[in-house]
């Protein structure tokens, strides 16, 4: 007796295979970034979960790390990293600007290397404030000539980028005093500061429940709908199988049925075969 899954359900069967392949193929993964630090790709996904974006952290063979998101949702996760200036940058200490290579510095190479360094100091501080989004602090340092007997105020800019949610006017006599009394020669009428909110910054009321789902985070309000992602195919794959049962019941039923009609009308035939015989 043939086997009935043999050709229309082994068929149906690959062609199931293929879709979910084609689903899995669907849903592949891409680096948004790498050569992250552990820190950096926290703050990064934190950002990407939070703004509704599903992703995951690998960790690479460098012990570095990267962040992966689904490649229909790479646009979004740029854009969020974006305004959240993630991953943040990373500052340049003193001690790295005048960290020892054997050459001799000339003393405006010094100075020059020194007002970044202060630059650099500063700008860290000042993005480690809550709310703040990117600073930069520029300095002015005038050089002094020993002939020269003007004093040259020395002068700073600060740039901060801080979130809409957040009145940052209200620190802006704190980071003035910061900055005055970190640079020498400086005076607090000689700082300015100027702000800018970031545009589409994530806030905590447009936040997205998440959990979690077969250990992926996802939103909660699409539980119900991976689920029934989910349940599909298998409800498909049982289905057939209970249609292609239904269809060899039916197909051996029939097959039982034309049998008895045949042994039947045999038997019938058998008593008027022998009486033709004793008639002749």
């Amino acid at each position: 007796m043939s086997n009935p899954f043999s050709g229309r359900a082994g068929g149906v069967i690959r062609t199931l295979a293929l879709l979910l392949s084609i689903c899995a193929l669907a849903g592949c993964k891409e680096a948004v970034y790498s050569q992250l630090t552990e820190s950096e790709a926290n703050d990064v996904l934190v950002t990407l979960l939070r703004g509704g974006v599903e992703a995951e952290k690998r960790p690479t063979d460098d012990k570095q790390f990267s962040v992966y998101v689904r490649e229909a949702d790479v646009a979004t996760a740029i854009e969020l990293l974006r305004a959240d200036a993630l991953p943040a940058q990373r500052y340049s200490s003193l001690g790295e600007v005048f960290e020892r290579n054997g050459l001799i510095s000339s003393p405006t190479e010094e100075r020059m290397r020194y007002i970044h360094g202060l630059q650099q100091e500063l700008s860290h501080t000042l993005s480690e404030i809550d709310g703040v989004v990117v600073a930069r602090v520029h300095i002015v340092v005038p050089a002094r000539d020993a002939l020269d007997t003007t004093v040259k105020p020395s002068s700073a800019s600060v740039f901060v980028k801080h979130r809409p949610d957040l009145n940052m006017q209200l620190f802006v006599p704190a980071v003035k005093d910061l900055v005055v009394r970190s640079i020498e020669g400086l005076g607090p009428d000689n700082v300015s500061v100027s702000l800018f909110p970031a545009r589409g910054a994530a806030t905590a009321g447009t936040q997205i429940p998440l959990t979690k789902f077969f250990g992926a985070t996802v939103a909660s309000s699409s539980t119900t709908a991976l689920w029934i992602l989910l349940a599909v195919p298998w409800l498909l794959v049982a289905a057939t199988l209970v249609m292609l049962l239904h269809a060899s019941a039916v197909g051996s039923g029939f097959a039982r049925l034309l049998g008895a009609r045949k042994i039947r009308a045999s038997r019938d035939e058998a008593p008027a075969g022998r009486e033709d015989r004793r008639a002749a």
